[in-house]
């Protein structure tokens, strides 16, 4: 039976199916946000009937650990044992912060004492003795105080240290914890109820008594192409530490100065006293900075340069390591070596030696592979001899255990790996030889604008990449969590959330992915998807926000629809793709394009072509989107001006609606003028049609403007953060050359540019001058002045 205490306390999806049916009142403008509404209506209320039966089937076995109210709609991760009442206790300026002095230098006090001021509550920190009566937030580190339960990771240890208890009283506030990280989580937690209830200065009475599933939550971020200035990394790294992320793995190919590879070294690198200053920063956070190399594939950042050509598994191929070459080693140990000098104190370290498909099959290697046993062995006997030397430098090594690795290769391992990639498969062979398992999952795969976190179109079933695409990102990420840890294959100790930028997209993007997906390491229990993003809407954009689910879902379907409204054919631009993991061939890369604009005949100017240049469905497609656009846009206008720290995101979230929006209207525009071209050839008299004509060519002229104007707009926010990219600075040059195997957006040009690679490559300017030639002739037969603009379409500065 379902009890009134279960609709009053346990309100973790209520919440949600309200915010539906108030949303609705947003919409009543745009049909097509309508039936969004009614989507989300629709799902908040399947979520509401399945919490209701899991309810049902729980409570008869085991006593309820969630009781909640609407003040903790805002928490992400879910807390483990959640028991909070409908009475709510004022905190005030009156109010004191004590703590022993030995934590008042600590990040946790500071971290504390900088959210209250944020939430207009600036408090002084004080000692017990000078408290006296006043009403206190107590911080208390005493070991064992803090029991934990049940959790998948069997590193009790590990998860005590992370553990806390939240006590909320009418004048006392207590956090407990075992240690200074589980009390700097329990800030973390306060901090976000705060917050949930601003301007309110309320807080629910109860308790909350916390620790984590898995010892690691890590996100990998990924500077492949681009990096940011110290001060983002910084911030970046800090916002992670809120949602109890405590690991960063960040990917910076040539973006890092190394003395032992001087060639590879890019115009904006960080230095080694940079890197360590982010590793301190990280730390100091309860953050591990995770140094992140490839090898032995994935590495034409390196072999691009001819200094390095030598290595090459195979010498035309800039993708590939020869792992048997002593070269090879020696580069990579003295490159990893900095890495680790530059991040003292951090304990992991990442081999990804994912996707190494040529391995052993070179005549280079192919006697060695012979010899040990297959091409699986000699990846193995590679990764041995890199993770040994790595762990004898003190690091834990992730590495990713796939082909071409086979079940049979797995003891040729050292047990002291750690593996990035669950594969249930094999999972119990990894652990019957003491390799402990990562949960590897991804918030973004290759979309080049927007993580598809809402897609477009309903896709049931199973997709190639195993991933389940009809409940959308966030569903699929904790989808895969969830069965790992069910299936309990594994000796389980972390989760790592991917995101891959250099499909050209910002990784500020990525943050729903990242908190949600991160959440379910922590703890997935009484957590749908949907409630999960709804927490994060609230958490991340404060209690003020307004709609911005419905922003994710206009970016996410209109990023899908960016990447499906042109065509693809064989890239007459880009140098040829020269294999991929099933064998190497020479062949184009795809590129995308539209048919071409009609050029009126010479004479008569009768458009020959009927067709459009684009067809009726995505015509009509982009029509529809373009309010729905609007009103993204107005959305995100409105959460800028209600936004607190999370003003940066929200203009990234407003350079890819703009990126969207131009999309949408260069298709319509590109149609328009089709028909002002036909209007020309059916005109009544010359005078009319040269003006249809002129104005077709305004309308494209027009289209540049708006195009090179969105450029800049986006050129403008991405670089508050990320350093230019140059093709020379600081006495550094950047080699531009393309990967032969892997086809990133992002290594098309040097600047940002690629983001409108395509229409650049549309040959509009050929347009404008055969229908300038054609409308000039026409014109000077029938005595009319005549034009000479250029529309110059391939300059965008």
């Amino acid at each position: 039976m379902y009890t009134t205490t279960f609709f009053q306390k346990t309100k973790i999806v209520i919440p949600n199916l309200q915010a539906a049916i108030r949303g609705l009142g947003h919409y009543n403008l745009h049909l097509g946000s309508a039936i969004s509404a009614f989507r989300t209506l629709f799902v908040a209320c399947c979520c509401f009937l399945a919490a209701l039966h899991t309810h049902a089937q729980t409570s008869a076995s085991q006593p309820a650990t969630i009781k909640t109210n609407n003040a903790s709609s805002a928490l992400l991760p879910l807390p483990q044992q959640l028991d909070l009442t409908e009475k709510l206790f004022p905190i005030g300026k009156n109010w004191k912060i004590i703590a022993d002095p030995a934590l008042a230098k600590e990040q946790t006090v500071k971290s504390l004492q900088e959210g209250l001021k944020e939430a207009g509550l600036p408090l002084s920190l004080a000692a017990g003795s000078a408290a006296g009566h006043s009403p206190a937030i107590r911080l208390v580190v005493q070991k064992g105080s803090v029991k934990i339960g049940a959790s998948v990771d069997t590193n009790q240890i590990a998860l005590a240290r992370q553990a806390y208890r939240l006590s909320l009283k009418p004048g006392s506030i207590t956090i407990t914890a075992n240690a200074s990280q589980g009390l700097y989580y329990g800030v973390q937690t306060f901090l976000q109820l705060l917050r949930s209830q601003a301007p309110k200065m309320q807080l629910p009475e109860g308790e909350i008594t916390d620790w984590p599933n898995v010892e690691v939550r890590m996100i990998y971020w990924d500077d492949a192409h681009h990096v940011e200035k110290l001060s983002a990394l910084k911030r970046i790294i800090r916002q992670a530490s809120t949602y109890k992320i405590n690991a960063f793995s960040i990917k910076l190919e040539g973006h890092f100065n190394y003395k032992s590879a001087p060639a590879i070294v890019e115009p904006h690198a960080l230095s080694p006293a940079e890197y360590q200053e982010m590793a301190d920063f990280a730390k100091a956070h309860y953050v591990d900075l995770v140094p992140f190399l490839d090898a032995p594939a994935h590495v034409s950042f390196i072999l691009k340069h001819p200094e390095y050509r030598k290595l090459r598994l195979i010498d035309d191929i800039n993708y590939q390591f020869s792992v048997t070459n002593p070269e090879t080693f020696k580069l990579l140990d003295a490159m990893f070596s900095e890495l680790i000098n530059a991040s003292k104190g951090s304990k992991f370290i990442i081999l990804s030696n994912d996707e190494a498909y040529y391995t052993g099959k070179a005549p280079s290697e192919k006697a060695m592979a012979d010899s040990l046993g297959g091409n699986g062995k000699l990846l193995a006997w590679f990764i041995k001899k890199m993770a040994d030397r790595l762990h004898e430098q003190g690091r834990t090594v992730l590495f990713w255990g796939e082909f071409p690795l086979r079940k049979e290769d797995i003891t040729a391992l050292p047990s002291h790996l750690v593996n990035g990639v669950y594969n249930n498969v094999i999972a119990a062979d990894y652990k019957k030889h003491g390799i402990r398992q990562f949960v590897y999952t991804a918030t973004q795969g290759a979309e080049p604008v927007f993580p598809n976190y809402y897609p477009l179109h309903t896709k049931t079933g199973v997709m190639a990449d195993g991933s389940d695409r009809s409940s959308g990102r966030v569903g699929d990420m904790m989808k895969e969590i969830n069965t790992a840890f069910t299936e309990n294959l594994s000796s389980f100790m972390g989760v790592v959330i991917a995101g891959w930028a250099d499909a050209g997209l910002h990784p500020e993007t990525f943050w729903l992915g990242y908190a949600t997906a991160t959440a379910a390491g922590w703890n997935s229990k009484n957590l749908t998807p949907a409630d999960a993003s709804a927490r994060f809407m609230e958490a991340f954009y404060g209690p003020s926000q307004k709609d911005m689910d419905s922003v994710y879902h206009v970016l996410s379907e209109q990023a899908e629809f960016h990447t499906e409204s042109w065509d693809w054919i064989p890239s007459p631009w880009r140098p040829m793709i020269k294999g991929n993991s099933d064998s190497l061939f020479l062949q184009p890369e795809r590129d995308q394009t539209l048919p071409l604009l009609p050029v009126p005949e010479p004479g008569t100017l009768v458009i020959a072509n009927k067709s459009y240049p684009v067809n009726a469905e995505r015509f009509s497609t982009a029509q529809a989107m373009l309010p729905r656009n609007a009103y993204a846009q107005q959305l995100l206008r409105e959460n800028k001006s209600r936004a607190g720290s999370q003003l940066y995101n929200l203009e990234v979230l407003e350079s890819v609606a703009a990126i969207c929006g131009q999309n949408l209207r260069m298709l319509v525009a590109l149609n328009k003028v089709t028909d002002l071209l036909q209007k020309a050839s059916a005109a009544g008299n010359p005078a009319q049609a040269v003006k249809q004509l002129d104005a077709a060519m305004e309308m494209v002229g027009k289209l540049k403007t708006q195009r090179d104007s969105t450029l800049e707009l986006v050129t403008k926010i991405w670089y508050k953060e990320w350093q230019p990219l140059v093709e020379e600075a600081n006495g550094r040059k950047f080699l531009h050359q393309v990967d032969d195997i892997k086809d990133h957006q992002p290594v098309r040009t040097i600047d940002l540019s690629y983001l409108i690679y395509r229409e650049l490559h549309y040959p509009l300017d050929q347009w404008w001058n055969d229908v300038k030639k054609v409308r000039n002739d026409y014109a000077d037969k029938h005595q009319l002045p005549l034009m000479n603009k250029q529309l110059n379409w391939q300059q965008y500065k």
